[in-house]
């Protein structure tokens, strides 16, 4: 053992873990693949309440041991402890698939399940530790604590059990059989007796219910949240939602399956799975749920995605704004989806009353030029990114040295709001560099007394405005790119593709709503008149929210269908869609 590992492990017993550490972390400075001081440092982390800085190294331990069983059951403590409990579970399972013998992990599971008041499985998971290690005091104590908290309902769930797999049980006997499994935390269980219970009696609205619940818990549908990644099994969410269909049919008044029925279509339009189908359906009940809930928002959004499938955006838009006037402003703030329905306008009076995008522009902060890019040929793009300076200084510097990498030599303009002195210099750099051709541009707007949303939302949506300008002054193709995006491959390939084309816009086909169809993540416009128009009128619509109180995230990719659809129903202009799901050009920083 080096010398150095072997008095940080003496200083670490001894309780001196303020000693340990540094020589822990010069021992892996010179190894970084030193399993011990890896092992010895991961668990000081957990000792000093600091579980999420341990799980980095107990992941770098089972890259270097692949099978070791202990090192899963180590992650999945520090990982618990973290407060990942879901992701800690699973490390156990894969522990005790390699080993069912690890009485460790069979401890650490036990405890992963008390964290989450799935008492079943705790209570198991502790007497499987005590069968393997008969003296393990800490399964005893924690089996004793979880019968003292749970006794009751644990032997309520039992009894109820027995007598529910007695052959002359009906389905109300297996119903709450089921019932008393879910309040233990044994959803297994408890959707093995709800099926049960509904071969008696397909109708039973309680047993329907249950397992509508169940299914969608268990589909990852509940979880769901906008820009963060999902996994949602389709499969599982359409047998929910024909369990609670059920359910409200056989007792119209079951408000919580009727609730749940038309949230789990709301979500999945919002993951791009809902079949029209099932969500004309799920709009019939939206409509019914809405006549007894007047401010049930899942409700009202259902109704609008509907419409929208339709392609009636004119009425939902008027629906929307017929249903926000049942709210106040603190509400809608409250509400996300209810604040995407309130940018949303497509009615006639609405685009012809907004002013020009001029007046747009002069009651913006003024935009100054900083760097002008040298005179590139006519037709070649640019590049153009738009952004804060702390969002410059996490991303911009990735997402250039993609550009200059795949498309060396490129013409590429930055804006950045109320950039810091090291972000000039850093473009001051980029403008000697010569991989790029690069110009820069900034403005410092006064956004005291704005909400963190109206000044996220800001960012997102002014650089549209900005990108007209830049448009206009250099009078060449402009391609706009999330500042936190990478590019993966030569834009220029675009050129014949954009060739008689406008604008160029993303499509994601799966239809998920107005907020949502366009992800403007990157968008391509002409300096053709077409172009100049979709982007003024973009830069009018965007200004209307900007100037108001109300102002809500994603107003940027609300805007771009909005206008969309106008033009295309009164001014068409010649628009360009490329797949989303199957865009090649760029990788995204998370879900869009």
């Amino acid at each position: 053992m080096e010398p150095a590992l072997d008095d940080a492990i003496r200083l670490h017993k001894s309780g001196n873990h303020a000693g340990a550490e540094p020589l822990y972390r010069a021992v892996l400075e010179r190894d970084p693949a030193n399993r011990g001081a890896l092992q010895m440092l991961a668990m000081l982390l957990v000792q000093t309440g600091r579980p999420a800085d341990a799980v980095g190294h107990f992941r770098t331990i089972l890259r270097l041991e692949s099978g070791g069983v202990a090192g899963y059951s180590n992650l999945a403590a520090a990982l618990r402890l973290a407060g990942q409990g879901t992701e800690a579970i699973a490390c156990l399972h894969r522990a005790l698939a390699l080993d069912p013998a690890h009485a460790a992990s069979w401890f650490n599971l036990g405890n992963g399940l008390k964290q989450q008041e799935k008492a079943a499985g705790a209570g198991w998971s502790y007497r499987r530790t005590l069968v393997l290690e008969p003296g393990h005091a800490g399964a005893a104590g924690n089996l004793k604590a979880l019968h003292d908290q749970w006794g009751p309902r644990l032997d309520e769930a039992e009894r109820r059990s027995v007598a529910a797999r007695r052959p002359e049980a009906n389905a109300d006997t297996r119903t709450a059989a089921a019932e008393a499994l879910v309040a233990v935390g044994d959803a297994v269980a408890a959707e093995a007796m709800a099926r049960a219970a509904l071969e008696q009696d397909e109708h039973h609205h309680r047993a329907n219910r249950l397992l509508g619940r169940l299914l969608l818990e268990r589909s990852g549908a509940m979880g769901v949240q906008d820009g963060k990644p999902f996994a949602v099994d389709r499969a599982l969410v359409e047998e929910a939602i024909g369990a609670l269909r059920r359910a409200v049919a056989a007792r119209p008044d079951d408000d919580e399956a009727d609730w749940l029925h038309v949230a789990a279509v709301a979500t999945l339009v919002q993951v791009g799975m809902a079949s029209d189908t099932v969500l004309r359906d799920g709009a019939r009940a939206a409509w019914v749920r809405l006549r007894r809930r007047s401010k049930d928002t899942v409700a009202a959004s259902v109704i609008g995605f509907h419409i929208y499938r339709r392609d009636r955006l004119v009425l939902a838009s008027w629906l929307s704004r017929r249903f926000r006037r049942r709210f106040t402003a603190a509400e809608v703030a409250r509400e996300h989806e209810l604040g995407l329905w309130t940018m949303l306008r497509a009615d006639d009076a609405f685009f012809r009353a907004l002013p020009p995008v001029e007046a747009v522009l002069e009651r913006m902060a003024p935009l100054e030029w900083r760097i002008e890019p040298a005179p590139g040929l006519s037709g070649e793009q640019v590049v153009f990114c738009c952004c804060d300076d702390v969002y410059f200084r996490r991303f911009a510097p990735a997402l250039l040295e993609s550009l200059a990498e795949r498309m060396p030599g490129a013409t590429v303009a930055v804006h950045v709001v109320a950039p810091s002195l090291e972000t000039e210099q850093v473009m001051d750099r980029w403008r000697v560099d010569g991989r790029l051709t690069v110009g820069f541009s900034l403005d410092r707007p006064d956004m005291a007394g704005w909400t963190d949303i109206k000044r996220v939302t800001y960012y997102a949506s002014a650089r549209f405005l900005r990108a007209l300008q830049w448009l206009r002054r250099l009078d060449r193709p402009l391609t706009v790119v999330d500042t936190d995006a990478w590019i993966t491959g030569d834009l220029q390939a675009l050129r014949e593709d954009m060739a008689g084309y406008d604008v160029g816009l993303m499509l994601d086909g799966r239809r998920r709503g107005p907020s949502r169809e366009i992800p403007v993540g990157f968008a391509v416009y002409e300096n053709t008149t077409g172009g100049d128009r979709f982007l003024s009128l973009l830069g009018s619509y965007i200004g209307h929210f900007l100037a108001g109180a109300e102002v809500y995230w994603m107003l940027d990719q609300m805007a771009h269908y909005a206008v969309l659809d106008w033009l295309n129903r009164h001014e068409p202009i010649r628009m360009r869609r490329f797949d989303f799901l199957t865009f090649p050009y760029c990788h995204f920083v998370g879900a869009k």
